[in-house]
């Protein structure tokens, strides 16, 4: 890994990648384990369809998250000091619908309530997340492969603390809903209602099994959706914060994107560097038994 090219490049579009992880094979062998364990809900810390946090649950997830290659990425834009806050998985079947752009920064749309609260730890330029995409099949334009508006995260096109009409603090049959959103319909949030991302401009990443891109959610992205018969794409978001962040700041429970979560099992994952900050409780071991490097 070039530290100073994945820098060049992030600070310019907002995003970096693909670059590799697994081998392809390993990569398939990978998606193999975690559907079929994701079956068992019985260890999950949350009880729901969104699984989020699947990583004290399944093995594969665990490793994945401290993965050496993905934390030196993200380390090369960050720091050091690393926290892993969430993971997520992220299948699009056959049919499904694109993913609409969106922007964020604090995860704040959901709830009203920041998830995340940086307390100043990292100069200005420097943003205080990043997510790790990483993808288990191929993934490309006709199955939902993600897209981009390069350096969009310079710019604040959608605004969180805005109350949107749909979605907020409500519970759904669906995660998906009606919306393409999960629920939302984030062109509640533009700041301008009448602007539209151009999609001459947009950066379409397609991508093997076992690659990954690196992004901050500040860069406006989306996906595309799913238009074949058959073809299944499956990813896993790994979210990083650095150690100054407050994650869940005085929260114990919420709801977003149809799921209802209870915060008593939760911590953060201390991945890389010193937690010199110690604002957040942090998971040593897995409902499983794995303990984290």
């Amino acid at each position: 890994m070039n530290v100073g090219e994945v820098r060049k490049k992030f600070f310019e579009n907002g995003f970096y990648g693909p670059f590799d992880v697994y081998e392809p094979v390993e990569a398939k062998n990978l998606l193999m384990e975690i559907r079929r364990k994701s079956r068992d809900m019985s260890n999950a810390i949350f009880k729901n369809e969104c699984n989020y946090d699947r990583h004290f649950d399944i093995d594969e997830l665990a490793s994945h998250i401290e993965n050496r290659t993905v934390i030196d990425h993200v380390s090369a834009i960050l720091g050091q000091n690393l926290l892993c806050w969430r993971s997520e998985f992220f299948p699009k079947f056959p049919g499904a619908k694109g993913t609409e752009w969106h922007q964020v920064e604090r995860f704040q749309y959901t709830t009203g309530n920041p998830q995340l609260q940086p307390s100043g730890g990292q100069p200005g330029d420097i943003p205080f997340e990043l997510t790790v995409w990483t993808t288990f099949t191929e993934s490309d334009v006709e199955n939902g492969c993600m897209k981009f508006l390069p350096g969009s995260h310079r710019h604040k096109y959608f605004d969180e603390t805005i109350e949107p009409k749909t979605g907020r603090n409500a519970e759904y049959s669906s995660i998906s809903a009606d919306t393409s959103f999960f629920g939302y319909n984030f062109s509640e949030f533009k700041v301008d209602p009448e602007w539209t991302p151009n999609e001459d401009e947009a950066v379409s990443v397609e991508m093997e099994p076992g690659q990954a891109i690196i992004f901050t959610a500040k860069c406006v992205h989306g996906s595309h959706p799913n238009t074949t018969k058959n073809k299944t794409r499956f990813a896993i978001s790994s979210r990083y914060v650095s150690t100054d962040v407050l994650v869940y700041p005085n929260q114990k429970n919420f709801v977003e994107h149809g799921g209802a979560f209870d915060l008593s099992e939760y911590g953060v994952v201390h991945v890389s560097g010193v937690d010199e900050y110690s604002h957040n409780r942090i998971r040593k071991r897995t409902n499983t038994g794995y303990t984290f490097r």
